[in-house]
């Protein structure tokens, strides 16, 4: 080999390694640019762009004195707790004893978290930057359901359901935040033996009671009640609203008066019965899932009084489909409203989701979210009271990843962040998120401070 061969080889030698280094160092540069440009790709598309994780710092902290953890009431005597591990069967056994949560409230001062302990503990949580605590409501009876809760100023009204041997009760009640304990007011007795929900809501001087029930025919019928906010031992009664075939009432308060959101279930023309080859085959259970009835989501607007201002509007189109929503307020006196579709077969989801503004004079405008990553579950919607309020959807990936984001129409912009992890934000106040996440049998809330993005980041060149 000559010397001008041997040199050459030996500077081969040399550069090789740094050849080397430099192609691995490009090759993750470039991963990232092809995946931020197909995120990123339709300009309004709400495809999760990667935002806090590993390789990016977290766009949220922990408050540390803004934190309770729910643990469950020991079990009833003669009864063993549940194991902490095992199979699907023990899972289904320890649900009487743990947390469950309900309806969740910004208040000026912190947070406010209805719940059940145990086997039918009632309670509501407090979180405030100086204390947390929790206010024991007593226990239920009967077929246990959260109490529903209402703000009013530094006040939280309590709305909570039990039974006795005549049947269902409503009793109201109110919390003061800086003082703590409970004072009831007037019980409504007897409602009969089907009452299904309940919701509560205050605008001004006045509350709105509404209850899901079920006349003599056993057919389902809405009972709404108007009470004295400032006086809950006055004596009121609820009457039936004219609204057939609906679900799931919700409440929420407007600048004089409500809007009163339901899921109805539209009747349909009457066919003739089909010939069965095999009758004996079917099973009820199947049958029940396949024969699904057109649903739609209706809002009425009301007055203080919880008196109808008018018909009632439809929202999106009707879908052969359980039909999930959540609502809130908004500043101009209007309304949002977050649908989707969820097939009653478990596990199977379709439909996009519709993002609603009811406007304070009736017209509706829809947007759906087009986003192939929106996972089970119903979207919530929540309003942060800073200025300007701005609402929020928290919605699950199909990964079962919490994603947030400020609520645009169709421009909304879902993000995730390494400490949403496991987490479900419930309410936020001043970019506070308050978030519960599942501890076993206990139920663990947590407030984290976050300056999430308003819409996607700039691509990079």
């Amino acid at each position: 080999m000559s010397t001008l061969a041997a040199r050459a080889v030996l500077i081969f030698l040399v550069m090789l390694p740094i050849l080397v280094a430099c192609k691995r160092k490009a090759a993750p540069g470039a991963a990232p640019s092809a995946r931020a440009s197909a995120s990123l790709a339709g300009g309004a598309s709400s495809a999760p762009v990667p935002l806090p994780g590993a390789e990016q710092p977290s766009r949220c902290r922990r408050l540390p004195g803004w934190a309770l953890t729910l643990d469950p009431e020991a079990p009833a005597p003669g009864r063993a707790a549940p194991a902490e591990h095992g199979d699907a069967e023990d899972d289904e056994a320890r649900l009487p004893f743990g947390v469950t949560t309900g309806g969740a409230l910004t208040l000026g001062s912190g947070f406010a978290v209805a719940g059940i302990r145990g086997e039918g503990q009632a309670f509501v949580a407090l979180l405030g930057e100086r204390q947390s605590r929790r206010v024991d409501l007593g226990q239920l009876h009967g077929d246990v359901e959260v109490p529903a809760l209402a703000a009013d100023g530094e006040r939280v009204i309590v709305a909570m359901r039990s039974s006795d041997a005549a049947g269902f009760t409503v009793k109201l009640g109110q919390i003061a935040a800086a003082l703590g304990g409970v004072e009831w007011g007037f019980e409504l007795s007897p409602l009969g033996r089907a009452v299904s929900s309940l919701d509560v809501a205050v605008s001004g001087q006045s509350g709105v009671l509404v209850l899901q029930g079920e006349d003599k025919q056993r057919a389902s019928r809405v009972l709404l009640g108007s009470f004295a906010a400032q006086n809950l031992k006055q004596p009121f009664e609820v009457k039936p609203f004219d609204a057939k075939d609906v679900e799931l009432p919700r409440l929420t308060a407007r600048p004089g008066g409500y809007w009163l959101t339901w899921v109805r279930a539209l009747p349909e023309p009457k066919q003739a019965p089909r010939a069965k080859a095999d009758a004996g085959s079917e099973d009820p259970e199947e049958r029940e899932l396949l024969e699904l009835l057109l649903r739609v989501v209706e809002v009425v607007k009301l007055d203080e009084q919880g008196r109808a201002q008018g018909a009632a509007l439809r929202l999106g189109q009707p879908r052969r489909q359980e039909v999930l929503f959540d609502v809130a307020a908004l500043e101009s006196g209007g309304l949002l409203v977050a649908t989707r579709s969820d097939t009653a077969i478990p596990g199977v989801e379709s439909g996009a989701l519709v993002l609603s503004v009811v406007q304070p004079d009736g017209s509706v405008i829809d947007e759906p979210l087009e986003d192939d990553d929106i996972g089970a579950g119903a979207p919530v919607l929540l309003v942060d009271a800073a200025t300007p309020p701005r609402p929020w959807l928290a919605v699950s990936s199909t990964s079962d990843a919490t994603r947030l984001g400020s609520v645009r129409g169709a421009r909304t912009f879902l993000q995730t962040d390494s400490l949403l992890a496991g987490a479900e934000p419930i309410a936020v106040r001043a970019s506070d998120f308050l978030t519960q996440r599942v501890r076993g049998r206990s139920v663990e809330l947590e407030t984290l401070h976050c300056e999430l993005l308003l819409e996607p980041p700039a691509r990079q060149k």
